[in-house]
């Protein structure tokens, strides 16, 4: 039988209504990224894929990978593993609610300045960088260490070769980050504690939290790390979309079962209230119909004066020239350039957004839009640039009159 759904076992009080699985985060290449506004749940999850597509060098469908964003900041965090260096440690995911990267425990912990945590799992040792008050990190290394228990020379090596490594990241790392990201690394608060998960805390208030406590009794604050909506997990979640796909559905389903289930039961114990109540809904429903039968002669003339008011509403404020002020802009458009997505916002308004393959020839796009004489004004905002390919944001401002309303409808 297929598990309960969260949220009946949470009904039903137990603590650990989620069963992930965790793989080792060392094979993980991971970015942070800029994250642009006004994108929503497929537009987020394409956006990630494309930024996951730019950091490996192998196809995506090669790729374990997931990401965590924070809107409140507005950054994205992207990581992907090559497949086969997850053969073993993929190979018995299917019942396991949700698979992760070990270092995704640490996903929403919030710091009041920049800090660099460490986090060790199993016999790996993992540095995850957050930027002030941001729950997403801004860089994560995680390494390998020796078998058995590590020893504090062990730890300390390790800790160094995390920081030098991190430091290499930002280092390169050229994108526009527009929260509080880390800048001087030297200014860094490294504690001495090494954070682990706590298996031992049972909080039946909150039975959904990973608690994250210092190893061995060092100093440090222990720190919670809460459950997220189903919704935010998948989109951590490393597995293949296909996969994915189904278990989503699979999920959907069985949530809908159970509800069917439970409504059935009470739809059961109503009937014997609902059949003594049969009579009164139909001297209720016969009243209904006597009264509505009444006012029917008026509900016909206010259907009517509605009409007319649609159609005048409609003649009057829903010109708004919409294509024709695409034509007109998409005649200068270069080859290279590829609108994704355009608003109208006004009669004489226009909002477009594009992506070009060539990031030069937004300039020269620039160019050929200030020579056109029909145009108040246009605004070009570069939403993103790198590897020669920009994504960007024009806004052009029509002048009065400038336009006039294509015919070829009224010819159909």
């Amino acid at each position: 039988m297929a598990k309960l759904p969260q949220w009946i076992r949470q009904l039903l009080g137990n603590e650990d209504p989620v069963e992930p699985h965790f793989v080792p985060g060392n094979w993980f290449v991971n970015r942070s990224l800029p994250l642009p506004e006004g994108l929503k749940g497929g537009e987020l999850r394409e956006y990630a894929e494309l930024s996951v597509e730019e950091l490996s060098p192998f196809n995506v469908k090669q790729l374990h990978w997931g990401y965590t964003c924070s809107r409140e900041t507005g950054r994205l965090f992207v990581y992907a593993a090559f497949d086969q260096k997850l053969k073993i440690p993929m190979a018995d995911t299917e019942s396991a609610d949700y698979v992760f990267p070990d270092f995704a425990q640490t996903f929403g912990l919030t710091f009041d300045r920049p800090t660099l945590i460490f986090f060790l799992h199993g016999d790996r040792l993992s540095g995850a960088l957050f930027p002030t008050s941001d729950p997403a990190p801004q860089s994560v290394v995680s390494i390998p260490l020796e078998d058995g228990e590590p020893d504090h020379d062990v730890l300390v090596e390790a800790k160094d070769r995390i920081i030098c490594r991190i430091r290499q990241q930002l280092a390169l790392s050229k994108e526009s980050i527009s929260s509080d990201p880390v800048c001087d690394f030297q200014e860094v608060n490294i504690p001495d504690a090494v954070y682990v998960r706590n298996p031992d805390v049972g909080d039946r208030q909150n039975p959904s939290a990973i608690e994250l406590i210092p190893r061995d009794g060092e100093a440090g604050p222990p720190r919670k790390v809460y459950l997220p909506s189903s919704g935010r997990l998948w989109q951590r979640d490393i597995r293949k979309s296909e996969a994915k796909e189904l278990l989503m559905k699979k999920q959907k389903w069985t949530v809908r079962l159970w509800r069917c289930s439970v409504a059935a039961i009470l739809l059961f114990l109503l009937l014997g209230l609902l059949e003594g109540g049969l009579v009164g809904l139909k001297k209720w429903h016969a009243k209904e119909l006597e009264v509505a039968s009444e006012l029917e002669p008026m509900a016909v003339v206010v259907e009517r004066k509605g009409d007319m008011l649609a159609k005048i509403n409609q003649i009057t404020t829903s010109q708004l020239l919409p294509f024709e002020m695409l034509d007109a802009i998409n005649r200068v458009r270069p080859a290279n350039i590829y609108f994704t997505r355009f608003i109208a916002e006004s009669t004489n308004a226009l909002q477009i957004e594009a992506i070009s393959a060539n990031s030069g020839e937004v300039e020269g796009f620039e160019v050929s839009l200030r020579e056109l004489g029909f145009l108040s004004g246009f605004e070009i905002r570069i939403l993103r640039d790198a590897n020669n390919r920009s994504t960007f944001r024009l806004r052009v401002e029509f002048k009065q009159g400038a336009l006039e309303p294509q015919t070829f409808l009224t010819d159909l």
